[in-house]
């Protein structure tokens, strides 16, 4: 049986721990939509002007491939530069974490196929191939090894996926030992991840984010701008792969 998740009342419990000018325990306004790894509220806290959202992280943040150590320097630096919304608060276990509130409206898919949206999108990923978070350069072959492993440990491969997975993981292998330009780069780039406030945008939910190539961001964006032709098919994998996981995982 998966690993359940905290309880939001035993996070919300926690409340004088967060280092924030907060009065009495926090109230829930109600559950963030969508997202399919994590699960997110909406906060008023008493002693505070803006209200907060808390994030309880899926506890099985790692099968997914998720750091939560890198998540939070790489979130530090994004914020830094005015990105995303820092984090006010993590816990000691890392399985939830509590964020300052945006009100915003979530971009559609009408705003990815929008010239000037993308223009204004591609401008924020230029800041962010720019920083400097200190984490590693991603190596997509342990990454997605990972994944297959805890495939084959659950015995959930066939032979027509395994054959299709030994011959591109050659070609996996290859790719990663060349110089490819490594970036910071979000590796989540879906509408549901950027937020318009009246004079900016916001990237939210770094979680799968490391220092990697940047076609990535772009094959999510339109696949028509990437320049390396192999991340079509990493892309593809990396989604199959990730997918196949969370079923594993009793599903989202």
């Amino acid at each position: 049986m998966p690993e359940p998740f905290i309880s939001l009342e035993a996070a919300l419990a926690t409340w004088r721990e967060w280092e924030l000018p907060i009065t009495d325990t926090p109230h829930v306004l109600g559950p963030i939509e969508g997202g399919r790894t994590n699960r997110s509220f909406r906060l008023r806290a008493p002693g505070l002007g803006d209200d907060l959202l808390i994030r309880l992280n899926n506890p099985q943040s790692p099968r997914l491939g998720i750091n939560r150590e890198q998540e939070a320097v790489i979130l530090d630096t994004v914020a830094a530069a005015g990105l995303t919304r820092g984090a006010c608060y993590w816990s000691p276990r890392r399985d939830f974490t509590v964020f300052r509130h945006i009100e915003a409206r979530t971009w559609g898919t009408d705003d990815f196929r929008d010239a000037r949206q993308r223009r204004r999108l591609m401008e924020c990923l230029g800041v962010a191939q720019v920083l400097a978070p200190g984490t590693p350069r991603r190596s997509y072959t342990a990454y997605l090894d990972h994944y297959w492993q805890q495939l084959e440990d659950a015995g959930a491969i066939d032979m027509a996926l395994a054959r299709r997975w030994w011959r591109f993981r050659d070609t996996l292998v290859a790719f990663d030992r060349t110089d490819w330009p490594a970036v910071l780069t979000h590796h989540d780039l879906i509408p549901e991840n950027v937020l318009e406030t009246a004079d900016r945008l916001y990237l939210i939910d770094w979680e799968y984010a490391a220092v990697g190539h940047p076609d990535i961001d772009r094959w999510c964006l339109d696949p028509a701008l990437v320049r390396e032709p192999f991340i079509h098919e990493l892309a593809r994998w990396t989604n199959e792969l990730w997918e196949r996981i969370v079923r594993l995982s009793g599903g989202q």
